[in-house]
């Protein structure tokens, strides 16, 4: 990948930073777009380090025209532009019926908006190469819906939808588009999550074989370049996915013990 530029979306922590690392080692240039700059300059630092080119870039892809000018940066600063990751997403832990318009507003604005914006800039310019690869991170609860979490499902839903499109919109230019579904991952993401923020930390963190940020970083560097249309993690995500579609019914039955032991956390019994 040496000579290659990519673009990292929320690159300040997580799956963001050990993508931008994983490039960096590979020798990639690598831009790096999040909306805290302080903590973007100690990852470009870490980049450098492992021995590739880094550029840091204060985003927020909210914003398209922030999103339009961080492409833009990345091509007037090195020529070309060959991997796009959209990363940057956020959470919010509430019912459907307990989310406001806001919330549910503010979440796609970040999570949806954010991957469309940065789908858009990155096509452009790969179009005009016949070249380029871009990765939109979603979650394998974008497969399956999640109890608590309908408006982060719907956005994830959305951006796997949008790139299954781009996908084949692209295969004339030799654009390749990956959907990334992590299942449950060991970063910050959790401690930031909106709503219920006590339930949120006592479930999560007695869960087992959260699946390490740099595993999802590597998986995603050794993918550029290749046709792999999606990429789920665990055997777990893997299993759910397809039992979302075979056996909607038994999925339900799985989601609702995850559910009650929401509820348990929130001090909240189960309802008849």
């Amino acid at each position: 990948m040496a000579g290659q530029v990519a673009i990292v979306t929320g690159a300040s922590s997580g799956i963001g930073e050990a993508t931008a690392l994983a490039l960096s080692r590979r020798g990639c240039a690598v831009v790096l777009a999040a909306r805290r700059a302080d903590r973007l300059e100690e990852v470009a630092d870490a980049c450098r380090r492992a021995g590739g080119e880094a550029r840091v870039v204060a985003t927020d892809v909210s914003d398209p025209r922030q999103v339009d000018a961080l492409v833009a940066a990345a091509t007037d600063e090195f020529g070309r532009l060959d991997v796009m990751v959209n990363n940057a997403g956020r959470g919010l832990r509430a019912r459907v019926h307990e989310t406001t318009d806001r919330q549910m507003r503010s979440i796609f604005d970040v999570n949806y908006y954010g991957v469309f914006y940065g789908c858009r800039a990155a096509a452009r310019v790969m179009v005009r190469q016949r070249s380029g690869h871009i990765f939109n991170v979603a979650s394998v609860i974008g497969r399956r819906g999640a109890p608590f979490n309908g408006a982060y499902c719907a956005t994830k839903f959305a951006v796997v939808g949008l790139s299954e499109a781009l996908r084949v919109e692209m295969r004339p230019y030799h654009v390749r588009v990956t959907v990334v579904c992590p299942a449950l991952t060991r970063t910050e993401f959790f401690q930031h999550v909106e709503g219920h923020a006590r339930g949120a930390g006592t479930t999560f963190a007695r869960l087992r074989g959260l699946t390490p940020a740099r595993a999802v970083g590597r998986k995603i560097a050794r993918t550029v370049g290749k046709a792999t249309p999606e990429i789920i993690f665990t055997p777990g995500g893997k299993f759910l996915a397809i039992l979302a579609v075979l056996a909607p019914a038994a999925a339900d039955r799985i989601m609702g013990v995850y559910h009650d032991r929401l509820l348990a956390d929130l001090d909240e019994p189960p309802e008849d």
